[in-house]
């Protein structure tokens, strides 16, 4: 019996290591008393894959390509909650296994195809359980938590300004103060960097002994678990296309407890800051958009090189690059300012002189012929195949000797695997030459000026951005 052993874990924990074991071990004993040889190399492995988000799973699909290829007959799982979490997944890959005529066995829950025939209840409970599993664990989680907190118990992580105690949070004095004052100058109307620059200026470091950031600061400012509250249910994890993605939970399904512990901060101070808050994302709201973001690097720290604005009196005045490290902390010498339109410009032209001998490199490559020898390739193998089919049918009518037809089979085998090899390099090329078109059609936009934000992620993979204002481009492409 040809067949494929299905193993996951969902994290590259310790403890998931004997997870693994003991999913082969089980499989193993199954299939060895079943009276099949073992065969290591038929064990597909997932790791730090979710169990929901099966498209995703490499080894998972290897196993239905070469179900799709009737090369397995069976394909063993320790349970449906290693094969999916999801009813509609599960469901999914049974069609595609059995449809395929391939046996399915879950070892816990005793299920076989084989025995099983065309009744998928049980198949279909079992799933239902393993679907509703995580969401029954979710939901009695969250229960025992709201009961820790209700008792006053602290969970998560140790906010700066306390520490824990006996399960509860107690006021850290010294680092209460610097919380005061932080809370207090953002009332004032410092902004985040302000405040850090401050702190940092005055020795002062976070629990770890870092430098404040304006991510530091915000993180505090902006928490009212420092008016004593205690805030669960604030976010929620949604799927989204099989990804798992976390979102906020609009605030009427917020569960807050009121009193929890010692406040730093008054609620009366907390609702002053609110609406000073609320002043400064007025200002410096703006329409504005980065069509760099997530490509330029500083040169000197590493970091990303961001677009600073502080306000918008014409589409690019007063919005600057600038690098993160030096906004957040101050620190790095790549500390000067270029203007956002004079660093745009200097990308733009900077393409538009490669643009021209692209275009002339590339325009004979997307006149290629590549569908008419893809075909060619196709119709040849097809012709090898039933060569093939015809010689075994010499063979078994007695036309020719067994010596003959295993020669010519040969012959046949490897001009068959000579073509599929060339099919897969113009595949391959065909590839490349969409790649190209793509690449063709970024510099339309930017010959535009449409959507450039989609234009440099398709052009550009990294700019390195330099102190003197220099910037060194490395494209997607190597043409």
């Amino acid at each position: 019996m040809r067949y494929a052993v299905y193993v996951r874990v969902s994290t590259d924990k310790d403890e998931q290591v004997s997870s693994v074991e003991n999913q082969v071990d089980i499989c193993r004993y199954w299939i060895e008393k079943n009276g099949y040889e073992w065969d290591q190399n038929a064990v597909y492995f997932d790791d730090g894959i979710s169990g929901t988000a099966w498209l995703e799973r490499h080894a998972m699909q290897l196993i239905l390509q070469k179900v799709r290829k009737n090369e397995l007959d069976a394909v063993v799982f320790k349970s449906i909650h290693r094969l999916a979490r999801d009813l509609k997944d599960a469901l999914e890959i049974k069609e595609i296994l059995l449809g395929h005529g391939v046996r399915l066995v879950t070892i816990e829950e005793g299920y076989d195809s084989y025995y099983e025939g065309n009744n998928d209840m049980k198949f279909e409970i079992y799933a239902m359980f393993a679907a509703q599993l995580p969401k029954t664990l979710s939901t009695s989680i969250s229960a025992a938590l709201s009961a820790k907190v209700r008792r006053g118990e602290h969970t998560g992580t140790i906010p700066f300004g306390y520490d824990r105690i006996d399960k509860k949070l107690i006021i850290n004095d010294e680092e209460a103060l610097l919380v005061k004052e932080m809370f207090d100058w953002y009332e004032d109307g410092r902004g985040y960097r302000m405040i850090a620059n401050n702190l940092n200026k005055k020795g002062c470091r976070t629990r770890f002994g870092n430098l404040w950031s304006e991510a530091s600061v915000k993180t505090i400012v902006t928490n009212s678990l420092y008016t004593g509250e205690h805030v669960m249910h604030k976010y929620k994890t949604v799927k989204v296309d099989g990804k798992k993605k976390t979102v906020k939970n609009p605030k009427e399904k917020w569960l807050v407890f009121e009193n929890h512990h010692d406040a730093i901060i008054s609620k009366e101070q907390w609702e002053r800051m609110n609406l000073v808050s609320g002043v400064k994302d007025k200002k410096t709201k703006s329409d504005y958009r980065n069509e760099f973001r997530g490509i330029v690097w500083c040169a000197h720290c590493g970091k990303r090189v961001r677009a600073i604005y502080a306000g918008v009196r014409s589409k690019y005045e007063r919005v600057y690059m600038k690098c993160s490290t030096y906004k957040a902390y101050g620190t790095c010498v790549n500390h000067i300012p270029v203007r956002y339109e004079d660093f745009r410009n200097i990308v733009l032209e900077r393409l538009k002189q490669k643009q021209e001998y692209i275009e002339t490199r590339l325009g004979a490559q997307i006149k290629d012929k590549l569908q008419e020898k893809i075909a060619k390739s196709k119709k040849t193998i097809k012709q090898l195949e039933s060569k093939k089919e015809k010689l075994l049918e010499l063979y078994m009518d007695s036309f020719i000797d067994k010596e003959t037809f295993v020669n010519r089979n040969r012959k046949l085998e490897d001009d068959v695997t000579a073509q599929e090899l060339e099919l897969l390099k113009l595949k391959d090329k065909d590839i490349q030459n969409r790649e190209t078109k793509d690449i063709q059609d970024a510099f339309m936009l930017l010959q535009e000026e449409q959507d450039l934000h989609k234009a440099f992620q398709k052009l550009i993979k990294k700019i390195v951005f330099y102190q003197d204002g220099k910037v060194d481009i490395e494209y997607t492409f190597d043409f």
